[in-house]
């Protein structure tokens, strides 16, 4: 390799037959290695995912029972027995932390204790997470454990336009 000076640039002279660049062995290596590094993320990002999903739903389950809490201590102490292998009675728990009653004489302070917007559905597939109404609290069912509730929907499409309460409408309890 030799250097010249002309006009105050310096400039290298690479022997013949060589060339800048990578040679194909080093390209070979970089790719390889990134496969590897990017094996390892993809598998962490995974299990980051799952736990993340498990957190999102124990929030929600912590919501609602705190809902409960405060709808108890205004009101009275929601309980009642569980109707079975449905979502009705987690149904009916949630439309009665999500009422407020239209005549502002009767409505009770607090209410609606639970977003009106939150619409969810039912599930009974336990592949995914589920909250699932005990006669006095939610409690969370993760995927894997057996048991009908409410779905946990981590895209957010089970918040939509408000319930529509019926004239009608009696609450949960008393």
């Amino acid at each position: 390799m030799t250097h010249s000076l002309h006009r105050g640039i310096r400039t290298t002279f690479l022997p013949a037959g060589r060339e800048r660049g990578f040679s194909m062995s080093e390209m070979v290596v970089v790719i390889c290695i990134l496969a590897v590094l990017s094996g390892i993320a993809v598998q962490s990002f995974g299990q980051f995912l799952g736990g993340s999903k498990d957190a999102l739903a124990m929030s929600r389950q912590e919501t609602l029972n705190q809902s409960l809490s405060r709808f108890a201590q205004q009101n009275y102490e929601l309980r009642f027995d569980v109707m079975g292998h449905s979502v009705a009675d987690e149904l009916v728990v949630l439309r009665t932390l999500q009422y407020r009653d239209p005549n502002i004489n009767r409505a009770q302070p607090g209410s609606p204790y639970v977003d009106p917007r939150y619409n969810p559905i039912s599930s009974s597939d336990d592949s995914v997470h589920r909250l699932r109404w005990t006669g006095k609290l939610f409690e969370l069912l993760k995927p894997g454990q057996s048991g009908t509730g409410i779905l946990m929907n981590f895209e957010g499409t089970d918040f939509t336009t408000a319930f529509v309460f019926p004239p009608n409408f009696q609450m949960a309890g008393r």
